[in-house]
C-alpha cells in the first residue's frame, strides 16, 4: 500500500503526448518527390517538437506512425524516429527511400520522464 506521508524514495513521473500531421503542403516536405537516380538515397523530413512543459531531465520519447498517404504505385517505405531529445523537446524524423512517394504522415508520440 502506498503511504503518501512516508519518504519512500519514489519519484513522480510525467507524461506528455500528441499526434502531429504533415503533408505535401508542409514547409520543407520533400517526401512526395522522387528524383530518379541509379541509387536512390533516403529522403528525410525533420520537425522540431516542443513539449508543452519542459521535463526536469531528458525523457524517453516513443514516436509511432498512425497514418500515411503514399502513392498507390509505390511500396510503403516509411520510418519515424525521435532524435536529439532534450528536456524541452525533440527532433521528429520521418524517412522514406527508393521510389516511394509519401504525400502525408500522421505520427503520435509519447514522452515519459520526470
Amino acid at each position: 500500500m502506498y503511504n503518501d506521508s512516508s519518504n519512500s524514495g519514489l519519484v513522480p513521473f510525467r507524461m506528455c503526448s500528441a499526434t502531429v500531421s504533415f503533408d505535401q503542403f508542409t514547409a520543407g516536405w520533400t517526401l512526395a518527390r522522387f528524383e530518379g537516380t541509379p541509387e536512390p538515397k533516403p529522403r528525410i523530413f525533420e520537425q522540431w517538437i516542443d513539449f508543452a512543459t519542459p521535463f526536469s531531465n531528458v525523457p524517453l520519447v516513443q514516436p509511432g506512425l498512425v497514418g500515411f498517404d503514399i502513392d498507390n504505385r509505390d511500396t510503403a517505405r516509411l520510418k519515424v524516429r525521435a532524435e536529439r531529445i532534450t528536456a524541452n523537446g525533440f527532433m521528429l524524423v520521418i524517412e522514406t527511400w527508393c521510389h516511394t512517394r509519401v504525400y502525408g504522415a500522421d505520427v503520435s508520440w509519447l514522452a515519459i520522464g520526470t
